[in-house]
């Protein structure tokens, strides 16, 4: 079995699964000539580096590091210029001071005409491969209970917990619609927390000699915990929720690839590995909703995606091992045609909330922000301005009519609360009767 395979089989033994710490640049699964082109490139831009500084930067181990500095030293790209810390054994070489030649500078400097990428070391496409297949797996299972827990914060009916426990038991592809305003971009990031433990996520992957830049800071947020000894290019993070927009094209799909850096940035769905991949304000993309749908069906239907790696004249097979949320107040059918709703294999409705709900969101903003609650209060408003104005309820109209309570009596001078005056100042600074305005102008 390859040396690259083997480092597989370690993160299989528990739960999570630790990424074992390889001790040579074959069980790294990358060329030495890589890595010590790498490391020239970090010391190139560091201007001069400690050794030990050198293998934390790549997150190697020395006893791959070293080789690399002693190669780079030997061929007159490196010189040492002294020692810091202990003088005995490896931590004497460990502390040594490298610094760039004449050479080494110009020789750098080529490097990064092809590549500028001098991160962490990346790991092989084909670990990267078992590792987010196995943890892709790797789920807790979603009960009536620990969904209830996970979206406490919210008021929801139990319609949308009943149809929304056995979507996410079954990591299948969720549809969520209904009006604006009702919590259907906070369901979905509550329910990354419901896919299953940490997992660890790799700073780059390495693949026909090219770099593929993978951990998003944005996307990915490592976990703070006692780890024992474990390969450093995998950060643990929490199961990651990446979110798209109205702002989301066709080319954030596919590996994007920047001539002036040299590497490739990672695909957001493979960013969204192992967790959720929420495309919000389906319908409002700038590719249409076919398009989109074209492009994800088929992996959704066999869990693996293809995509191309230009410079390396080459396509590569990665998983698809994240749950697709589609978040959307458009109605479904206006969107795609009945062939499509089938492959979305859950379909949860987020419907307005009742008076009742509404009434429940409203006390719990009002301890939230410390008002005193009235129900009498809350009644006036409904009566007055939704039921008079046929106005239909939204979820997060609460906390947005309270924010413009509160400011509006800090503006006047008077004690926030639920009185009938600020009611209705915060009310008619919210909803824009913008019809009935033009009219009156005319």
């Amino acid at each position: 079995m390859p040396a690259a395979a083997m480092a597989v089989t370690a993160p299989q033994r528990t739960h999570i699964g630790f990424p074992p710490v390889p001790q040579t640049p074959k069980e790294a699964g990358l060329p030495a000539a890589f890595i010590n082109d790498l490391v020239l490139k970090v010391v190139y831009y560091n201007g001069s580096m400690l050794g030990r500084d050198v293998a934390e930067h790549v997150c190697l181990p020395w006893a791959i590091v070293s080789p690399a500095l002693k190669f780079l030293a030997d061929e007159g790209y490196l010189g040492t210029t002294g020692i810091r810390g202990a003088v005995g054994g490896a931590e004497f070489a460990e502390g040594l001071q490298y610094a760039m030649t004449r050479a080494g500078r110009d020789r750098a400097r080529e490097l990064i005409e092809v590549c500028q990428y001098a991160g962490p070391a990346p790991v092989p496409l084909e670990v990267y491969v078992a590792v987010a297949r196995h943890q892709g797996r790797s789920g807790n299972p979603v009960s009536h209970q620990t969904l209830r827990s996970a979206l406490e914060h919210l008021v929801l009916p139990p319609s949308v917990l009943n149809r929304l426990g056995p979507a996410l038991g079954s990591r299948q592809s969720i549809f969520l619609y209904g009006p604006a305003g009702n919590g259907k971009t906070s369901i979905a990031e509550a329910c990354a927390t419901l896919l299953g433990d940490a997992i660890f996520v790799p700073h780059a992957i390495y693949v026909k000699g090219e770099v593929i830049r993978f951990f998003d800071p944005i996307h990915h947020r490592p976990v703070n915990a006692d780890l024992p000894p474990h390969d450093r290019r995998w950060a643990l993070c929490s199961r990651p929720v990446v979110r798209a927009g109205g702002e989301l094209t066709g080319r954030e799909l596919e590996l994007s690839y920047d001539p002036r850096l040299g590497f490739y940035e990672a695909s957001l769905q493979l960013k969204a590995n192992g967790g959720l991949f929420l495309v919000d304000d389906f319908g409002r993309q700038q590719l249409s909703p076919q398009e989109l749908l074209n492009r994800l069906i088929v992996p959704l239907e066999v869990g693996f995606d293809y995509l191309n790696i230009g410079r390396a004249g080459t396509t590569v097979m990665v998983p698809f091992t994240e749950v697709l949320v589609l978040s959307t107040n458009l109605r479904p059918r206006d969107l795609v045609d009945e062939a499509f709703l089938r492959r979305i294999r859950y379909k949860v409705e987020v419907p307005n909330p009742t008076v009742i709900e509404y009434g429940r969101i409203f006390r719990r903003v009002c301890e939230n922000v410390g008002l005193e609650f009235d129900p009498a209060a809350v009644n006036y408003l409904i009566e007055e301005h939704y039921r008079k104005a046929g106005r239909p309820l939204h979820g997060c109209e609460p906390r947005d009519i309270i924010d413009h309570l509160v400011h509006a009596a800090a503006y006047f001078g008077v004690e926030p609360r639920l009185t009938p005056e600020l009611i209705d100042h915060a009310v008619s600074a919210y909803f824009a009767n913008l019809d009935e305005e033009v009219e009156a102008a005319n």
